[in-house]
């Protein structure tokens, strides 16, 4: 029999049957806000930054934000064993973890700091945008392994994963209110002052989970698995290769509807204020339902929360597409579904992650927590790539029309409707055909219910 080598989750020189505190799932779970607030903020403002403050052509701009992420798959791996291998070695995490919420927030400032326009705006946007990818990554990839080295009980885990969905949705709040407030004027000026705000919260609420994770021990061990070992086990856990496809499809639908509401709010809306109040309605909602979701994901189990969220995502794509025409009342109270789908999905998924890091640990003997977690960022990382870039190709094949402040452009009728489909009905009922991804999942976990890392809720 395989001896589990998940970490004990000690905290402060406990065991893992204690329950985790408050303080200590609050001060890791902050860490979303930032990571999150990281993700909001370009999703929402770097597309239309670059095509309508710096004038750069729409696909060229959707390669800049899609290549930075791409080039992090391949680094969120690596860097997941690199984890793995500073744990085994010291039986922590933090170095990686600081290290990236030190650089994080002056290359997302830089990211939004061009002094040139055009093609040369491209290239500067890309390479910040590169870095601050970078340095995202060593803070998130630490982050997402912790849950399973904190605790080993489903439940628990899925308090913790309760807390850090809540920050997500007040990081989503934040960025997706703020930002667009910040850079109402729509200048290069605007969206320099934008970064050096939300660049000095960035660095504050970083390093709270650094201090408050410090003293959660990994398992040591004599030998960590090279990253081909720990790849090729992966690909093996077909739970977690089910899981992870399900979220890169996931949050490409999201993050199109992301993409697409600065859009909205400029030819359908009247600019940044209705933006900011559709997208706090939206945040507000989730806010408010993510307690509720993991109390029913609790009773329930995940597997069910997550059906139920993808098919509340697709009603509210549709009815945003229908509530464009009824103005910012329709628009906040059509959110409000898709807002509720957020919560539930994203509680569910991510609790069901680390049970799948767990029956990883269980099967192979070893702590290959970095390594998923790696493998999960770069999926999650990949889907909001493929996110703006799939709604650039929208816009491409629409027509729409590149401009700057000085020289606005006049959108044709065809372009003003890929604007909106690609906004709502066309990302929402695309939910719908992650269902039987999920359905698959819970077969796959049936046929290993025998492994205590699988909640019996869900198989």
């Amino acid at each position: 029999m395989i001896r589990s080598v998940v970490s004990p989750g000690v905290e402060d020189g406990g065991t893992q049957t204690r329950p985790l505190s408050v303080r200590r799932m609050a001060g890791w779970g902050v860490g979303a806000f930032a990571s999150n607030a990281f993700n909001t903020l370009p999703g929402l403002l770097l597309l239309i930054y670059m095509t309508d403050a710096l004038g750069v052509p729409a696909a060229l701009a959707g390669v800049v934000v899609a290549v930075p992420k791409l080039f992090d798959l391949v680094a969120s791996t690596w860097l997941g064993a690199v984890s793995d291998r500073e744990a085994a070695r010291t039986g922590r995490r933090s170095r990686l973890m600081r290290a990236g919420a030190m650089v994080m927030p002056f290359a997302f400032v830089v990211t939004f700091s061009s002094p040139v326009r055009g093609g040369a705006a491209a290239l500067w946007v890309f390479a910040a945008f590169l870095v601050a990818s970078a340095a995202y990554l060593c803070f998130q990839v630490p982050f997402i392994a912790l849950p399973a080295e904190m605790t080993e009980s489903p439940q628990q885990r899925t308090r913790l994963m309760t807390w850090r969905t809540f920050f997500f949705v007040l990081g989503m709040l934040a960025g997706g209110v703020a930002g667009p407030l910040l850079t109402q004027e729509g200048t290069p000026a605007a969206y320099r002052t934008m970064s050096l705000i939300i660049g000095a919260v960035l660095l504050v609420v970083l390093l709270i989970p650094v201090m408050a994770t410090r003293t959660v021990r990994s398992r040591p061990s004599d030998r960590a698995p090279s990253l081909r070992e720990a790849v090729r086990t992966a690909r093996g856990n077909r739970p977690f290769v089910l899981l992870s496809t399900l979220l890169f499809l996931y949050f490409v639908f999201t993050v199109m509807i992301l993409t697409g509401l600065p859009y909205v709010a400029t030819y359908f809306l009247g600019g940044k204020k209705e933006q900011a109040t559709v997208f706090l309605a939206f945040a507000v909602s989730s806010t408010l339902a993510v307690h509720v979701a993991g109390t029913l994901a609790r009773r329930f189990g995940n597997i069910p929360m997550l059906l139920a969220g993808l098919t509340l995502w697709a009603a509210g794509g549709v009815a945003l597409y229908f509530a464009v025409d009824g103005g910012v009342g329709a628009m906040a109270a059509a959110s409000v579904l898709a807002s509720l789908g957020q919560a539930s999905s994203l509680v569910a998924m991510y609790a069901l992650l680390t049970d799948c890091i767990g029956f990883q640990a269980e099967r192979t003997g070893h702590d290959s927590a970095g390594v998923l977690s790696g493998v999960w960022t770069a999926v999650d990382t990949a889907g909001h790539a493929f996110g703006p870039l799939c709604y650039t190709v929208v816009l491409s094949l629409t027509g729409y029309v590149s401009s700057t402040l000085d020289a606005p452009a006049t959108q044709s009728a065809t372009a003003l409707e890929g604007i909106r489909l690609g906004f709502s009905a066309l990302p929402g009922l695309l939910m719908l055909t992650l269902i039987p991804l999920v359905l698959r999942y819970r077969r796959a976990v049936t046929n290993t219910a025998g492994s205590p890392a699988v909640c019996p809720a869900d198989a």
